[in-house]
C-alpha cells in the first residue's frame, strides 16, 4: 500500500504534464483542422477551396506577391471573400464601403492592427503613428498636424528642389558620360527615388543633410539601402515568426541582440536576421544623432525653435511637454517617431514616384501629354511653387491613377477584438481583416471593366460609383490614415514634374514587365531600370 501511494504520488505530476500537453495538441488541432472547416461562423462564405492544411492560404499567397492572388479571388468570389491562414487562422477581405468605413473608421479602436503586424512595424518604423492605437494615437496625431499643414507644405517645397535639382545634375552628367549620350543610359531609377526622397524627407522634416544623391556611404543611406533590400513576403514571414517569440522583438534592438547579430547566420534560413537587426541598429544611431542635434539648437535658440513647425521641432517640444494638452514623450519614444517619419516619408513616396514612371515609360502617349503641360513650366523657372504645380490637371491625374494602379502600401491587416456583425456578415472575435487596398483601387465594381488599366484621364470623369473614401484607399482611411497624404503627392508632383520636364524614359529592354515585391509596402523587386535619355528641346 505505502509503495502504491508512494509511486501514485510520485507519478502525479507526469500525469499532469501529460494531460496539459495532450490537452494543448487536441486544442490546436481542433482549432487548426476541425474548426475552419465544420463549425466556423464563416465556413460558408464564398472563398478559395483550403488545399494546404498547415499554410492554409499563406504560402499561395506570399508566391503571388499577395495582390495579384487577392485581385483574382475578387474577381471570381466577389466583394467578401474568406480565406485560411497558417494553423487554420481565418482572414477576410472586404470590399464594400459600409465594411471598410466600420473596420476603418466608425469602430475603429475595436479592429486595430494585430500584434505580429504592429511588432514588425515597430521594429522597422519604431513605435510611432503607425503601431501606436487608441489615445496614444489621437494625442501623438494632434501634436503632429502642424507639420502637415497646407501653409508649412507650401513654404516646404521650395525645399524639394535643392534635392531635385541636385539628381537632375546628376543623371544628365551620368548620361553625357555614356558611350552614346543620344541614345541615353538605363538607371535602377527605385534606387535615385529612394535616395532623393530620403533627402527630401530628413531636410523638410528634420534640418538633417545626408546628401544621399551625391554621397553613397552616408549611414543613414546605406542602413535603409540594407533594410529595404530585405522587403519580401517571405522575410516578412520570417520576421514575424521571429518577434512572436516572447521577448524578441526587444531583444532584437537591443545591445546584447546586436552584439550577437551574427549568431542567426548559421540558422538556416534565417541569415536575414541579422541584416534585419544591423539595419535597425544604424537607423537608430543615425536617429538619436539628428535628435540630439536639435535638441542642442533648442537650446541655443528658444525663441527661434519655438516658432518652428517642422516634425523635428514638432517632436521635441512634445518630448518637452510644450504641446496644448500636455502631452509628453519620453526620449526613446521621440526615436521611434523619428524611425516612424522617416520611414514612411520616404520609401513610400519613392515607390509611389517608381511606379509612375513606370507608367509613364510604358504609356509614352501619356508621358507626352504631361511633358506638354509641364515643360513651359519649367522652361521659365526650375523651381515651381506649391500652387504651380498643384494647378496641373494633367499631372494631378498622372500621380492619382498611379497611386490608384500601383499603391505603395498594397494592403493592411486588421483583427476583431470582438464578435460582431459587419456588412451583414457574422465575423467572430480573432478573425483577421486583410483589407486589400490595391484591390479596392482596382474594384471592376467601381471602376468598370478597365479597372487595372493605367487611364490618367478617369479622374476627370470619375465613375458614378466612385466613393470618395472608399474607392481609392491608396492612403487608407479613418482616424489611422496616412498624416502625410498631402505632403506624399505634393513631392511626387515636384519630381514628376521635373523628371519629366528634362528626361524621356522608355523600358530598359523589350518586353520588359513589372515585379512588384509585396511585404509592408511594394516595391520594384528589380529596382526599376528604365532606359532614361535627354528631351531633345
Amino acid at each position: 500500500m505505502e509503495f502504491g501511494e508512494a509511486l501514485r504520488t510520485a507519478t502525479r505530476p507526469l500525469n499532469v504534464l501529460i494531460e496539459i500537453i495532450v490537452f494543448f495538441i487536441l486544442y490546436v488541432l481542433f482549432n487548426w483542422l476541425v474548426y475552419p472547416r465544420y463549425f466556423s461562423p464563416l465556413r460558408n462564405l464564398p472563398g478559395p477551396p483550403l488545399e494546404n492544411t498547415i499554410l492554409g492560404h499563406f504560402g499561395a499567397i506570399i508566391k503571388s506577391g499577395g495582390s495579384t492572388l487577392q485581385m483574382g479571388w475578387v474577381k471570381e468570389y466577389g466583394g467578401v471573400v474568406r480565406s485560411v491562414g497558417p494553423l487554420g487562422k481565418e482572414r477576410l477581405l472586404m470590399l464594400r464601403p459600409e465594411a471598410l468605413h466600420k473596420i476603418l473608421v466608425s469602430d475603429w479602436m475595436d479592429y486595430p492592427k494585430p500584434n505580429f503586424l504592429r511588432k514588425i512595424l515597430g521594429l522597422v518604423a519604431g513605435y510611432g503613428l503607425l503601431a501606436v492605437t487608441g489615445n496614444e494615437h489621437r494625442q501623438m496625431r494632434k501634436a503632429m498636424n502642424p507639420a502637415f499643414s497646407l501653409p508649412n507644405l507650401m513654404a516646404q517645397t521650395d525645399m524639394y528642389f535643392d534635392a531635385i535639382n541636385t539628381l537632375v545634375g546628376v543623371l544628365k552628367a551620368q548620361i553625357a558620360r555614356a558611350p552614346e549620350p543620344s541614345k541615353g543610359k538605363v538607371f535602377p531609377m527605385y534606387e535615385w527615388m529612394s535616395k532623393i526622397t530620403l533627402d527630401v524627407i530628413c531636410a523638410t522634416g528634420f534640418g538633417y543633410y545626408p546628401n544621399s544623391l551625391l554621397n553613397p556611404d552616408d549611414e543613414l543611406t546605406d542602413a535603409y539601402d540594407d533594410l529595404i533590400g530585405l522587403q519580401s513576403g517571405l522575410n516578412l514571414a520570417k520576421f514575424s515568426g521571429v518577434v512572436a517569440l516572447p521577448g524578441m522583438a526587444r531583444f532584437l534592438t537591443s545591445e546584447t541582440g546586436y552584439k550577437f547579430r551574427n549568431l542567426w547566420k548559421v540558422v538556416p534560413g534565417l541569415a536575414s536576421v541579422s541584416t534585419f537587426i544591423d539595419s535597425l541598429y544604424r537607423l537608430r544611431r543615425v536617429s538619436r544623432k539628428m535628435l540630439a542635434e536639435k535638441l542642442a539648437d533648442s537650446a541655443v535658440n528658444v525663441d527661434d525653435f519655438s516658432a518652428k513647425k517642422d516634425i523635428m521641432s514638432l517632436l521635441v517640444r512634445a518630448r518637452n511637454g510644450e504641446t496644448k494638452d500636455g502631452y509628453k514623450l519620453s526620449d526613446e519614444a521621440l526615436v521611434d517617431q523619428v524611425l516612424t517619419f522617416l520611414g514612411a516619408g520616404h520609401e513610400t513616396t519613392a515607390s509611389g514616384l517608381s511606379w509612375s514612371l513606370w507608367l509613364l515609360a510604358t504609356h509614352p502617349e501619356v508621358q507626352q501629354r504631361l511633358r506638354d503641360e509641364v515643360a513651359p513650366i519649367f522652361a521659365e523657372t526650375d523651381r515651381p511653387e506649391y500652387r504651380v504645380l498643384k494647378d496641373l490637371t494633367m499631372l494631378d491625374c498622372v500621380v492619382m491613377e498611379s497611386l490608384r494602379v500601383l499603391p505603395p502600401v498594397p494592403m493592411t491587416v486588421r483583427e476583431a477584438t470582438k464578435s460582431d456583425w459587419i456588412a451583414g456578415v457574422y465575423v467572430p472575435k480573432g478573425t483577421l481583416f486583410q483589407i486589400p487596398l490595391r484591390v479596392v483601387n482596382t474594384w471592376e465594381e467601381t471602376w468598370g471593366p478597365d479597372a487595372d488599366q493605367f487611364r490618367p484621364e478617369r479622374w476627370l470623369d470619375l465613375p458614378s460609383t466612385y466613393n470618395p473614401t472608399f474607392s481609392m484607399m491608396s492612403f487608407i482611411a479613418g482616424p489611422k490614415a496616412c498624416i502625410g497624404r498631402t505632403m506624399g503627392i505634393s513631392e511626387m508632383k515636384a519630381v514628376l514634374a521635373a523628371m519629366v520636364a528634362n528626361f524621356e524614359f522608355a523600358p530598359s529592354y523589350e518586353g520588359q514587365i513589372a515585379h512588384p515585391t509585396a511585404a509592408i509596402t511594394m516595391k520594384p523587386a528589380d529596382n526599376m531600370p528604365l532606359l532614361v535619355t535627354l528631351v531633345r528641346k
